[in-house]
This record gives structure tokens, C-alpha cells and sequence, in this order.
């Protein structure tokens, strides 16, 4: 069938719409007349009226079309009744319909039933997000048939959500995800909701959480992610997709591998297979192969699929998986091709285990177990996942490398919640030894599970990654319709360094912002400090920074000051303050007064991160884009990663001194335009 295209320009970014015209659809029931007019009601679960989304006491439901559904939740999951609708001939190869709730094909279902007798059932998969279910009723054309949706359950789940039952030539693929995003589209804040970030990445609408498959191919920064196509909260996990010329503006493309036969596709890798060592290749290109967890039927196996129209389409290989453990919890592959010893390496995880596994193989396909390192560092962890291993220059040591592994973990990090840890030492091509003791990644609350780019040009060199910019515990962060973003891309090296006098030198993880996002200053001006003091005094007018997507550099000079610093206020009450406290030899991000604070317990806090004074001096450069803050210390010896939820987008930059001892200089702002719109 052709569907016609539409291609509309937001500034440098965009986007087809292909719009379904789909005349022959015949619809059954779409609900939004709000009446239950030519349906036959029994029992007490479907009230009196369709409803208009969740109902009392019950978790959000998404993936309904329109403002109402069907949904017997009337008085929670001990509440039973049947709805049927008038008769009506089978005229389309297929039906379809919208369905979530729980699955009981006996007792919780919509049946189609023809002379009275059920020849076809739908149920849901336990999830309040509305997925397309077909039927194929070629061998029923021309029948007389009516649909009657059935709840008898009474435990838990014990309800369902029904929309959009239709008639077809064409069933639509499970996840109603196009339909939502062609009219996300037209919306008038499209990509511009008060707390979008604006050079950083995030999916159009719904869910998402780790970076996936980061890897360079054909001109092309390929950025991956785990994506709930049906749905703004965790769940049917795939893998989104989207591609970057310049690292800094982002092309959303469609889904690339879908969660399928109940295997979502967990976080995994992808590489380009130069010499065709798979035999993926056609006419002598090299494919990409991506390698990742497949999740379901009660264990975690690794699975391989590959792409020969640079990352488009992509195609299952017919063999998964490639590794089986017979494990629930053996995750999230790292794949990089080893010169010295000729052959792909893994890294993955036996996460409940804390132990990480490295694998060899010749051609993506055979793998073969080379050694295990864990469980190490902190011990108080959970779980391990989303590892990572590559070498990096060290700072001053011309031609020295070493090699860095990362882990991440589910709690117990340094702020709480969910961070990374990373070992320095030595990987021979079979096993990895640490020189030093683990240290943390960053000392926010919101940086997680980052992974590499793969296939960085050799005229390039550069080793960066992004991460997942949110908190497991805290996860759930007020924004709508899309959930979470990544940091900003940071390039890596590692720097020895001695924190205090009373440490001794050790190898530290360095993270710069990459030099592509200057490209987007569009003003900047040096502010003057000579009057700082305490109170905080105001560096600009009110009013003056329209939006909240700058960065600031500056020098701080704590003298015989307790702390000092910057704030950026965004209400009478409400600031968020960068800081250094010279009692606790650090730097600090302090949100307890960001803004909308109140979603979860746990979300307020300041947040440390050791710092050296280098001559009596320490530099930031911090970051603001809306709902997010990055600040780098000491040219990115540490990080501090933090969402925030202001109430207003129009800051007030402050600064304050202990005494007169101190000092804030060198204050430069950069205002940065947003990737999405000029």
C-alpha cells in the first residue's frame, strides 16, 4: 500500500510523517462517542461510560487512541462483567484491536464469536500500555460476528483495557507507535516541552534508559538506546535508534530491533565487521553487527542481528543465541575487535554474581570463555551491568596507554541510587588486572550504564562515550510524553592525580564535553564578579537568559572562605547551587531547592565530588539545559551529574564568597542554542 510522505523542517532538524490514509478501514468501536450505546453490559466492571485513561487507585495507562477505551477497572481487579457489541459482518481479512490489562485467554479476553461461538481470542500481556493484537479471519468473510469482551478474573491483573477495534486489509504492527508519533508531531511543542533539554538527546515521546550500539559507521555517530515503544514508563524493551553527523544534533529514526516473541532486546553493542568475519556482508561492504541481551522465558541470553543499509533494517540472526548461560541474570555485551591477538573480545556480566566475563571469537558467532574478574570494588552493590572496556591515553605520558573497565551498578553508588564504578589496569587480550582500587565515575545522582563509541576513525582517535541521565530509584521524573535524555558526549583519558596531601597519586578517568559543542554558542560575554560577596549577588538583570540551556565557565578561589560559588535561581525560594566546600576539600551540587523536588523521597540532596586546588584555585564548567546540569572539575578530573525540575526557564545567575579572601573570576556565559530548532 502507499502511504504518502510529508516532510516538514524545524530549523536543522527533519523528520518525514508518513500519513495513514487508510479509507478502507472499517472501524468496529473507537469509544469516543462516551456511551456505550449498541453494546450489552453486564456486571460492574465496565461503569457506566467508557473511561478517559486510568481509573481510580490504578497505574497509568498509555497507548489508547483518542480520549477514551474500554476499561474494567471500574472497582479495582475484584470487579467482573461482560461487554458486547451489536452484530456485524466480517468484511476485511482482519480485525484488530488496542489491548492491555492482564492474560487470561479463559477468564480475561476479548473473544470474537460467529453463531455464537468463540473463533478467535485476544488478551493482554500484564501491562497497562495498549498493544495491537490481529486476528486473521480470511476463512470468516462475509460472516455475521460480534466481539464481546470478557473480565471474570478476580486476583491480580484482574482487568482489561480494549480501544480502536477495526477491520482491515493490513494488521498493524504490535506497537502503535508511528499513529502516536505522527500526531506527537503536529503538536505545537514539539520537542520543546518547558523541561526538554535542548542540545541533549531524548527520544520524541515515551520511555528510555541506557545507551546502546554507540558506534561510527559511514559519516555517522550511531546512537542505540532501550526504548518502550508502547509507553513513558519502563517496559517491552528495543532498541531506539538515532544518528548524529556532528555529535551535537540528532536525527530520530524509526525503532530498529523491537522487542519480539516475548524476548525484549536488552542493552548490548554494536561494530562494524570490516573484514566480513561474520559473512553478514553484501557486495563487499562492511555490515554492522550489533550484539545484545535477549530478556524472556525466564533467562537472559546474548543475541546477535545485523545491518547491511547502515543501521536502517535489520535482520535476526537465524541461529540466536549466540551465547546461553541458561541464567537470569547474564547481560549486556561489550564487543571490541582485539589487534594483538586478531579476534572479537566480550566483556558481559553475570549481574547478580558481581562477576564479569570476557569471551573471544573469530567470526561474532562462536564464542568462547577466556577468564573472570569480580567480584570487585564496591562490595555493598547489588548487581553489575552495562561494562565497558577500552584503553586510553594518559595525560603527560606521551605514547602511555592503559586500559579502563567500568561497571555499573543498580544502588548503593555514591549520591544513592544507581552510578558507575572503573578499574585501570592492564587487559593482555584474555584477562584484565587492576592496578588500583575502583573508582567512582561520577558523583552525581544521574549518570548511568555510559558506553563507548566503537570505530572512531584512527584520524580521529578520540575514545567517548554518553550515558543515561537518570537514577534507577528515582526514575520516574516528571516530564510528559517522553522520559529521560543522556548527558552530553564527553571525550576520555586518564590524568595522575593526588586529591590532598595525605592520598597517594593514582589514575583518574578524565571527561571533557567534546569540542562539537561550541558549535553551538550563539552569545557570549564575561560577567562581572569584582562585587561578589555574601549574600549572593546577581551576575545578570532579571529576565536577561530567556531559556536555561547555557554554560558557565568560571575560577574559584576559595581563600580562607568556607565555600563559595554559583547559583542559578529560578524562583523566590527556588536555586540551584554549584559550589566548593573547603571543609570537605570538594566541589558540590546542591538541588534540595531546584524546583519540583516532592515526586520521590530520595530525589533532594547535595551531591560531592572531591576537587585539588591547583594554586590555590579550581576551575568549573557547568552546563545547564533546562531539566539537567553537568558540572566538570578541574578540566573533567570529576563530574557531577544532576537532573533538576525548576519551576521557571528563566534563570538568574548569582555568585557569593565566604569573605573577602575569596574570589570568583575568569565568569564566562555561553548561551547555547537548542539542536532542535534554530
Amino acid at each position: 500500500m502507499h502511504l504518502p510522505r510529508l516532510v516538514f523542517l524545524f530549523g536543522s532538524f527533519a523528520f518525514c510523517l508518513t500519513v495513514s490514509l487508510r479509507a478502507e478501514d472499517v472501524l468496529i468501536e473507537d469509544f469516543e462517542s462516551g456511551t456505550y450505546s449498541g453494546w450489552d453490559i453486564t456486571g460492574d466492571a465496565f461503569g457506566d461510560a467508557p473511561a478517559e485513561g486510568a481509573l481510580d487507585n490504578q497505574m497509568a495507562v498509555s497507548g489508547y487512541r483518542g480520549k477514551r477505551l474500554i476499561n474494567s477497572y471500574y472497582k479495582g481487579d475484584t470487579s467482573t462483567g461482560t461487554a458486547t457489541s451489536s452484530p456485524f459482518r466480517i468484511e476485511r481479512p482482519h480485525i484488530a484491536l488496542l489491548i492491555g490489562g492482564g492474560r487470561d485467554e479463559q477468564r480475561l479476553a476479548v473473544q470474537l464469536l460467529v453463531d455464537d461461538k468463540i473463533v478467535r481470542v485476544a488478551t493482554g500481556d500484564e501491562s497497562e500500555d495498549l498493544e495491537w493484537s490481529s486476528w486473521d479471519v480470511k476463512d470468516l468473510l462475509g460472516k455475521q460476528a460480534r466481539v464481546r469482551i470478557i473480565d471474570e478474573a478476580t486476583g491480580g491483573w484482574g482487568h482489561i483495557n480494549v480501544d480502536h477495534i477495526m477491520q482491515t486489509d493490513e494488521p498493524p504492527a504490535r506497537f502503535d507507535l508511528e499513529h502516536k508519533l505522527a500526531e506527537y508531531r503536529l503538536s505545537a511543542n514539539y520537542l520543546n516541552e518547558p523541561l526538554r533539554p535542548q542540545y541533549h538527546f531524548s527520544p520524541e515521546i515515551n520511555w528510555m534508559n541506557d545507551p546502546n550500539g554507540l558506534v561510527y559507521h559511514d559519516g555517522e555517530y550511531h546512537l542505540f538506546y532501550q526504548y518502550n515503544p508502547a509507553g513513558n514508563s519502563w517496559g517491552h524493551m528495543s532498541w531506539g535508534h538515532a544518528v548524529s553527523k556532528d555529535l551535537s544534533h540528532w536525527e530520530h529514526l524509526p525503532l530498529a530491533i523491537p522487542e519480539a516473541d516475548g524476548i525484549m532486546a536488552f542493552s548490548g553493542c554494536c561494530v562494524v565487521d570490516h573484514n566480513n568475519t561474520s559473512g553478514f556482508g553484501v557486495n563487499n561492504q562492511p555490515p554492522m553487527v550489533a550484539i545484545y541481551t535477549g530478556h524472556g522465558h525466564g533467562k537472559q541470553v546474548q543475541n546477535i542481528a545485523y545491518s547491511n543499509d547502515r543501521g536502517r533494517t535489520w535482520t535476526q540472526y537465524a541461529n540466536n543465541p549466540v551465547l546461553d548461560r541458561n541464567n537470569p541474570d547474564f547481560r549486556d555485551p561489550k564487543v571490541f575487535w582485539h589487534d594483538p591477538t586478531n579476534r572479537w573480545v566480550m566483556v558481559v556480566t553475570l549481574a547478580a554474581e558481581k562477576v564479569l566475563l570476557f569471551y573471544s571469537s573469530s567470526d561474532l558467532k562462536n564464542w568462547t570463555e577466556l577468564s573472570r574478574f569480580g567480584p570487585a570494588g564496591q562490595r555493598h552493590k547489588p548487581n553489575w551491568e552495562c561494562p565497558d572496556l577500552f584503553q586510553l591515553p594518559v595525560e603527560g605520558e606521551p605514547g602511555k596507554k592503559l586500559w579502563a573497565l567500568e561497571a555499573d551498578m543498580g544502588s548503593g553508588s555514591i549520591a544513592g541510587g544507581s552510578g558507575g564504578e572503573y578499574f585501570v589496569g592492564e587487559f593482555d587480550g584474555t584477562k584484565f588486572s587492576a592496578y588500583q582500587s575502583a573508582q567512582w565515575v561520577d558523583f552525581g545522582r544521574d549518570f548511568y550504564a555510559p558506553v563507548s563509541w566503537s570505530d572512531i576513525p584512527d584520524s580521529d582517535g578520540r575514545r567517548m562515550w554518553l550515558g543515561w541521565f537518570n537514577n534507577w530509584e528515582t526514575c520516574l521524573v516528571p516530564t510528559s510524553p517522553w522520559r529521560s535524555s543522556m548527558s552530553i558526549p564527553r571525550v576520555l583519558s586518564l590524568r595522575k592525580v593526588t586529591f590532598n596531601n595525605e592520598e597517594p597519586a593514582h589514575y583518574v578517568l578524565i571527561q571533557q564535553p567534546v569540542e562539537e559543542l561550541k558549535q553551538l554558542r550563539f552569545s557570549t560575554r564575561t560577567l562581572d564578579t569584582n562585587d561578589v560577596r555574601w549574600p549572593p549577588v546577581a551576575l545578570i538583570e532579571a529576565g536577561d537568559l530567556q531559556d536555561m540551556t547555557f554554560e558557565l565557565e568560571a575560577t574559584l578561589t576559595p581563600g580562607n572562605a568556607r565555600s563559595l560559588g554559583i547559583r542559578i535561581r529560578t524562583g523566590e525560594e527556588e536555586f540551584t547551587e554549584v559550589g566548593y566546600d573547603q571543609n570537605q576539600l570538594g566541589v558540590y551540587v546542591d538541588r534540595r531547592k531546584s524546583g519540583n523536588v516532592d515526586f520521590h523521597s530520595a530525589f533532594p540532596g547535595r551531591h560531592d565530588a572531591p576537587a585539588r586546588l591547583v594554586d590555590g584555585s579550581l576551575k568549573l564548567r557547568i552546563f545547564v539545559d533546562r531539566s539537567t546540569i553537568e558540572v566538570f572539575v578541574n578540566d573533567g578530573e570529576a563530574v557531577i551529574s544532576d537532573r533538576v525540575f525548576p519551576s521557571s526557564q528563566q534563570p538568574l545567575i548569582e555568585a557569593f564568597c565566604g569573605d573577602e579572601t575569596a574570589k570568583i573570576t575568569n565568569v564566562q556565559l555561553h548561551q547555547l542554542k537548542s539542536v532542535w530548532r534554530e
